[in-house]
């Protein structure tokens, strides 16, 4: 099952999430060779925020073996400040529209249908959040690929070759319908989620 996290520094989850970043640190840079900064064996940027929800699924050892971040577009957000340039069509923006980034799986479980769980958790998230749309620059195989299983997948221009691999920005909707269609293709009958763990609401002194 998978974990929703809120906030790349809730206190309640240093573990899970130290183990996400161990794990884009292993993926991004160590396997596929991203020129990423990392800190001690973790990598994350400045996208990693307050506001970021993340997705985490672990194995029965309690090692993470899938993540993924996403954030709302109504502030800085990837898509719009580094790969503009590749949008052909208006970048999507706002607080209702995540953009999904740093999708992270172990490589012994990349035939295994295992990111089929996240995809609908991803779309379990984003309903309960209210929002309504997904961006991003994806690899074109990937985009192909959510495209066979249901995903509504729109490109926002053409494709640029990124370290060898072909890249598109594109959208897709957020809804009920699409949710139902990952379920059918990944045989998935009812929700992914396992747990939400939520940024603690700060406690205000009350004055005596």
């Amino acid at each position: 099952m998978v974990h929703v996290v809120a906030g790349a520094t809730n206190p309640n989850c240093r573990e899970m999430l130290a183990k996400m970043f161990r794990q884009r640190c292993d993926v991004f840079i160590k396997e596929k060779g991203w020129k990423l900064k990392s800190y001690n064996g973790l990598e994350f940027d400045d996208y990693d925020t307050a506001e970021t929800i993340y997705l985490m699924q672990f194995d029965a050892r309690d090692n993470i073996i899938a993540s993924m971040r996403m954030n709302p577009t109504d502030g800085p957000y990837m898509l719009a400040d580094i790969f503009s340039s590749v949008c052909e069509a208006p970048i999507p923006r706002g607080r209702d529209v995540w953009e999904l980034t740093r999708g992270a799986l172990s490589r012994n479980l990349r035939k295994s249908g295992t990111w089929g769980r996240m995809q609908c958790a991803m779309l379990e998230s984003a309903l309960l959040w209210g929002a309504t749309k997904a961006t991003g620059f994806f690899t074109v195989d990937h985009i192909m690929k959510q495209m066979r299983v249901g995903l509504d997948v729109k490109p926002l221009g053409s494709p640029l070759l990124v370290d060898g691999e072909a890249n598109v920005a594109a959208e897709f909707p957020f809804n009920t319908q699409t949710l139902e269609r990952l379920r059918s293709s990944y045989g998935i009958s009812g929700p992914a989620i396992e747990h939400i763990h939520l940024m603690p609401v700060p406690q205000k002194k009350v004055a005596a």
